[in-house]
C-alpha cells in the first residue's frame, strides 16, 4: 500500500527489509511487528504509516518475490541458442528466486494464509506467463514449439502446477510429488508442441529440474 504521509518508499523498505531477514532467522511466525520496529530502529507507529498489518507486509513482500521471478526469467529467457534453452534458463531462473526465500513460502502455504497464497499465485500467473509466453511465441518459428495460443495455455499451466503442488495441500509423500512433478514436466511439453522429452532435457543439462 502507499505511505499514508510523506516519507518515500526508502522507508518502507527498509522496513520490508528488517522484516525480511527476521523472517528468515526465525520464521514468519516467530516474528511480531514489535521485532520487526526494533530491526529497523523506528518507533511502531512508523510501522502503521506503511503497512495495516504482518500480514499486509507479507503481501508486499509476495508481490515484489513475483516481480523478481518475473524479471529474472525474462534476463534469463535472453540466453540459449534455442527457444527450448531460453524457455529453460527462465524456468530455472524464477525457481531460484523462488527458493532463495523459504520464509515467504512458509508463510504462504499456512492454512491461516490462503487467501494471501491464492493471491500470489494469481499475481505469478499473470506476471510469468506473458514473459514465457514471449520465449514460446519465438520459438514457434524455429520448430521448438507448436502452439495456437502461448500465454492462455501457459496462464493454465502455471495455475494449475500452483494448484497441484504448490501450498501442500495434498499432503504429497516426496514420491507422490516427485511423480506429479513429473507428470506436470509431460504435460508442459505435450500442451506447448515440443518434442518428446526435449524440455526435460535442456532442464537436467542445466542441472535442476523445477
Amino acid at each position: 500500500m502507499s505511505p499514508r504521509r510523506s516519507g518515500g518508499p526508502e522507508r518502507a523498505n527498509e522496513i520490508l527489509a528488517s522484516a525480511a531477514k527476521l523472517f528468515q532467522e526465525k520464521g514468519v511466525r516467530a516474528v511480531s511487528i514489535d521485532d520487526i520496529v526494533r530491526g529497523a530502529g523506528i518507533a511502531k507507529g512508523t510501522f502503521y504509516l506503511y503497512f495495516k498489518t504482518k500480514d499486509d507486509l507479507l503481501a508486499r513482500l509476495a508481490d515484489a518475490l513475483v516481480a523478481q521471478m518475473a524479471q529474472a526469467a525474462a534476463e534469463a529467457g535472453r540466453n540459449g541458442d534455442t527457444a527450448l534453452d531460453r524457455f529453460a534458463h527462465a524456468v530455472l531462473a524464477m525457481q531460484r528466486i523462488d527458493r532463495s526465500q523459504p520464509y515467504l513460502a512458509d508463510a504462504l502455504n499456512h492454512p491461516e494464509n490462503s487467501v494471501l497464497h491464492d493471491l500470489t499465485n494469481i499475481a505469478l500467473v499473470r506476471q510469468l506467463a506473458p514473459v514465457l509466453a514471449a520465449i514460446v511465441e519465438g520459438g514457434k518459428g524455429e520448430g521448438d514449439f507448436d502452439v495456437d495460443d502461448a500465454q492462455a495455455t501457459l496462464e493454465f499451466l502455471l495455475a494449475g502446477q500452483a494448484a497441484l503442488l504448490g501450498g501442500g495441500r495434498f499432503n504429497w509423500s516426496p514420491e507422490e510429488h516427485a511423480a506429479r512433478l513429473r507428470a506436470t514436466l509431460i504435460i508442459i511439453e505435450r500442451a506447448l508442441g515440443t518434442a518428446k522429452g526435449a524440455l526435460m532435457t535442456r532442464l537436467a543439462s542445466l542441472g535442476d529440474t523445477p
